[in-house]
């Protein structure tokens, strides 16, 4: 029971603790002052950036949504309110709980999800009892689904974030891990890129060179252990294989020297043997697990990574990067190394997971290989 109570008063502290979890946040980009030659430089230079996680994102709400009405909400467990007469909110709420073998389910109710990735369980509540034993039995119910990996990855979170003001409203709103960190980055993500001093255009057409963003889900450090242990890495929707998504607008600019984005990162190099290709794949995320030494294994967040496609029509490449940096809130570390490798060093290829050239992949490749396997 004491580890129950513990548990539930988190839930609350985390929903008093939140403003509105959906909103945009933007944090001062940390820039290195100490040369501005590059500005003049890449001035010169014609770009085009696209945010191509946000359509991960409204895709896997839509289908969290669509599941969770789908589903009868029956947790393994149910809670129920001990202390009725002093329950006038959820935050006054105490709870007893009992393994759910009746099949209780929460029911009257239907997910909404908003155009911000607030997805609320729109039900007209007529006590805060009511309202208390629905939040915390659905809330348990998504905790245990979430325990699945296939589960997290199939909606592209670990966890969800509730929401404070909903719940002192007698709402239960949530917005999952994924959606809050994609909002607390997506503006500033563009804003690093433009402090570089690029000619920002319209479309790809336009362009000397193409960058595409892209978030991966939240992983919790425990995860991204056992991952490592057995030697696997993290994922980014864009680089599934069976991910069709296109980043080239520009249907037509299909030759040679300038891959299709549209393409798998499996198939990014198909022009070469394929093991070597997915050990380049796989090296840029065994990178990320050099930050698991300093980072604490008992770190109660969840956190994702960041990746930039890079294509240089003028150099002819392909590159996609994936950062280290572990960003479970407002990571401001991210930001500087993007400023570092993608404004003031365009052609620097640290934290690459590939490294498209005509004429020098197979060296790259081997280089990463070696790496990967003395890694591990």
């Amino acid at each position: 029971m004491k580890n129950l109570i513990i548990k539930i008063a988190t839930l609350a502290a985390i929903m008093f603790g939140l403003g509105g979890c959906s909103q945009k946040q933007e944090v001062k980009i940390p820039t290195n002052t100490s040369s501005k030659e590059h500005l003049k430089i890449n001035s010169t230079t014609k770009v085009y950036y696209k945010d191509i996680s946000k359509d991960f994102v409204i895709d896997a709400n839509k289908r969290l949504v669509d599941y969770l009405n789908k589903e009868e909400i029956i947790p393994s467990k149910w809670h129920s309110v001990k202390n009725p007469e002093k329950t006038t909110s959820y935050f006054d709420a105490r709870f007893t709980t009992k393994e759910n073998t009746s099949k209780q389910r929460v029911s009257g109710g239907k997910f909404v999800l908003s155009e911000k990735g607030l997805i609320t369980y729109d039900k007209a509540y007529t006590s805060a009892v009511e309202f208390s034993t629905d939040v915390e039995n659905i809330y348990t119910f998504i905790k245990e689904k979430l325990d699945n990996k296939e589960f997290r990855d199939k909606y592209l979170t670990s966890s969800i974030v509730p929401d404070g003001p909903s719940a002192k409203k007698n709402k239960f709103a949530f917005v999952t891990k994924y959606t809050y960190l994609y909002n607390s980055v997506q503006n500033n993500m563009r804003r690093a890129i433009e402090f570089g001093g690029w000619q920002m255009v319209n479309s790809p057409e336009e362009a000397d060179k193409e960058i595409y963003f892209d978030l991966s889900r939240d992983y919790y450090i425990k995860e991204l252990n056992e991952l490592k242990k057995e030697n696997k890495g993290i994922k980014f929707a864009s680089l599934e294989s069976d991910n069709n998504f296109n980043t080239n607008e520009n249907k037509n600019d299909n030759n040679g020297s300038h891959i299709v984005v549209g393409q798998s990162a499996m198939n990014l190099a198909s022009s070469s043997n394929s093991d070597l290709t997915s050990a380049a794949i796989g090296l840029g995320v065994s990178a990320i697990f050099s930050i698991l030494s300093s980072t604490p294994e008992k770190k109660e967040k969840s956190g994702s990574f960041v990746s930039l496609r890079v294509i240089d029509k003028i150099n002819k490449t392909d590159s996609i990067k994936v950062y280290d940096s572990y960003i479970d809130d407002h990571s401001l570390e991210v930001y500087k190394k993007i400023n570092e490798t993608i404004n003031i060093d365009p052609n620097s290829k640290k934290y690459n997971i590939n490294w498209y050239n005509n004429f020098r992949l197979y060296k790259e490749i081997l280089n990463y290989f070696y790496y990967f396997n003395a890694s591990l």
